[in-house]
């Protein structure tokens, strides 16, 4: 029994060194890291090695304090906690600091804390509140800071300093269906081109209902990876995209799609697209509804070219369901891809797959070829890649596109083992002539579409392996 006591004692959380229990601390929410400072002595001295700090008002609760009409929505007693926790900390630095607010809070006070973190070293600082926050240039500085974001709220700035705002060492930067309101100043502008080292940039601007978006241009040489999300019902929003970044290697774009691209991105290596046509856009604004208007101005509105054009030379590409269809619609002209080695697409029981044998055509040096499911809307165009229409017997069967295609592994993701499923599987195994490895991976892992697949293969294809994923 004494070993048994002697053991817990030895492993119990009290033994541990004060910087791992600082590391522990700075894993959990900062309102409970701070608690423990009343265990004992020990603990009230291991707050200071905090180094990741995370406030949410909604968490801060004063059951005793009593708000009058006067304290009601100010968030005084969120940023008293807050200033606390700053004090308790001492000089200490903080490497990781968020706060997430809903309540109007006292701007003075707010720059003075915003200054308080950033004079620490912080290398991250993520900002998140649905209302109004007035920043001063002065404040917002940090000769470290690495990761910005900015989330859910409206960020004013009436002046800005000679430099702009200025963050020489940021590398990621984040926007969160956030606006900006400042006058002749562009904050947006100065966060996107004065700060020299910037490789990440992400903007989120997804719910048409709420505040925020982008200004639907972005120049700035030194980004390398580029993600954006824009799902704003608006036509007039979707007018043109402009992105000049030269040394981008990395492009995320999910909207739908615009009527006019302008794109320069020379040295994109992965491109990721999820296009969507305004066929599928089921919102109409309340003046179009009172007057009549057809909001989506055709089932193929808007033109592709130019974006299709920008990323010829990836050697990766990732298309959603929605994007081979504006692939097909909304393309004049589709350009040679003479460096794709991978394609990857996802497929969509109510979308097509007409444009894939001019895409496969135009990818000379594919060797992969991905597929996340195999179902999709069945049309007289892509009869080339899917067995989906039958050949009238007088007809002379015409040779598959797939017979060119020099890929030499297939991935499928999301085998559902139906007869058409099938069917799909036997005609990529028969055509691809080049094919080495074919991938699946089974739902839920049933062996009996497995020994198909398996029993497939070895009537199709002699030279080829299966592998299961």
């Amino acid at each position: 029994m004494a070993m048994a006591a002697k053991k817990v004692e030895t492993c119990s959380i009290n033994s541990l060194p004060d910087e791992v229990l600082g590391q522990i601390l700075s894993l959990i929410p900062t309102k409970l890291a701070a608690s423990t400072s009343v265990l004992s002595k020990r603990w009230r001295n291991l707050l200071p090695l905090v180094e990741n700090l995370d406030f949410d008002e909604s968490m801060v609760v004063y059951p005793n304090k009593r708000r009058t009409s006067a304290t009601i929505g100010d968030g005084g007693g969120f940023l008293d906690f807050v200033e606390r926790t700053l004090v308790l900390l001492g000089d200490s630095p903080i490497k990781k600091f968020s706060m997430k607010w809903k309540s109007q809070i006292d701007y003075s006070r707010y720059n003075d804390l915003i200054r308080n973190v950033l004079d620490r070293g912080s290398l991250e600082l993520h900002l998140s509140s649905t209302s109004y926050q007035y920043i001063k240039p002065e404040f917002f500085f940090s000769k470290t800071l690495v990761k910005l974001t900015l989330s859910h709220g409206c960020y004013f700035q009436d002046t800005l300093p000679p430099d702009g705002v200025l963050f020489p060492a940021l590398k990621t930067l984040s926007f969160v269906q956030v606006c900006f309101d400042s006058g002749d100043a562009d904050p947006y502008d100065c966060l996107l081109t004065c700060c020299p080292l910037l490789e990440e940039v992400n903007i989120f601007a997804g719910d048409p209902f709420e505040m925020g978006g982008w200004r639907r241009y972005i120049w700035s040489s030194p980004i390398q990876r580029l993600s954006i999300f824009y799902r704003f019902h608006d036509l007039d929003a979707h007018d043109s995209v402009i992105i000049e970044t030269p040394s981008l290697v990395y492009l995320d774009y999910s909207s739908y799609v615009s009527e006019d691209y302008q794109f320069q991105m020379d040295s994109l290596v992965e491109a990721r697209l999820d296009l969507i046509l305004w066929k599928y856009n089921d919102y109409i604004s309340p003046v179009d509804e009172y007057y009549g208007y057809d909001s989506t101005k055709g089932d193929a509105w808007g033109d592709a070219t130019k974006l299709i054009e920008a990323i010829r030379n990836v050697v990766t590409l990732h298309l959603s369901a929605d994007s081979l269809e504006v692939f097909h619609c909304c393309c004049k002209s589709m350009p040679e891809f003479n460096n794709l080695v991978k394609l990857s697409f996802e497929s969509h029981e109510e979308r097509d797959w007409q444009v894939l044998p001019l895409l496969l055509k135009k990818s000379p040096n594919l060797e992969t070829l991905v597929l996340k499911g195999l179902v999709h809307k069945i049309t007289k165009g892509c009869g080339g890649v899917c067995p989906c229409k039958r050949v009238r017997k007088k007809r002379k069967k015409k040779r598959s596109c797939l017979s060119s295609c020099g890929a030499k592994v297939l991935k499928v993701y999301g085998y559902g083992g139906s007869c058409r499923e099938l069917k799909q599987m036997r005609h990529f195994m028969e055509n691809l002539r080049c094919l080495e490895v074919v991938k699946v991976q089974v739902d839920n892992g049933d062996k009996k579409y497995a020994d198909e697949l398996t029993k497939l293969l070895q009537t199709a294809s002699s030279k080829c392996k299966i592998q299961f994923i």
